[in-house]
């Protein structure tokens, strides 16, 4: 990704990784070259959010900060991310076979609503935009997560717990 498409860029980038790395290449040392963030946050970030884990959530922030990640860039990756999924939820024959995060992207595809996606999509890209106005990029950041907890539509998680429960009326005493 980093190379953009560029053949000349990828070889460069892999000579400088080879450098960076004393002759070795392994993801967390290019990671750390690139400035790229590990994603795994950013997947344990979504799964928090379809849990309704506001604890989590607030957790996975904290280790972003201790290992100073961008969270301008995670929310760009973030942004990213929700992209892929909601193409894995409306065709996703066209994801690459032997994308490495194909199963993943595709597990929450058919976990989240499509109304969900959208809505955490705005809120990714809403919430970018405005990083520079919070008193930090922590504050920004963790202010977008819990928008996105905050608006999460229960009635519209694919397979939330309040989707399953029946539609129980309520008996009213006072009637």
């Amino acid at each position: 990704r980093a190379a953009a498409g560029s053949i000349r860029d990828a070889l460069s980038l892999t000579d400088q990784a080879i450098a960076y790395g004393n002759q070795t290449v392994n993801e967390s040392e290019v990671r750390s070259m690139l400035g790229a963030i590990d994603q795994s946050y950013l997947y344990e970030i979504l799964q928090a959010l379809q849990q309704q884990d506001s604890v989590a959530l607030i957790q996975k922030a904290k280790e972003m900060d201790v290992r100073s990640i961008s969270f301008e860039a995670a929310l760009g990756e973030l942004s990213a991310i929700l992209h892929q999924i909601a193409i894995a939820k409306t065709c996703p024959e066209t994801l690459a076979p032997d994308l490495p995060e194909r199963s993943t992207l595709i597990a929450f595809a058919q976990s989240l609503s499509a109304e969900t996606l959208q809505l955490y999509y705005q809120i990714a890209l809403l919430g970018r935009r405005d990083i520079g106005l919070a008193p930090d990029e922590y504050a920004g950041f963790t202010m977008t997560l819990l928008r996105m907890l905050a608006f999460t539509p229960q009635d519209k998680m694919v397979n939330s717990p309040s989707s399953e429960r029946q539609n129980t009326p309520v008996s009213n005493s006072n009637a």
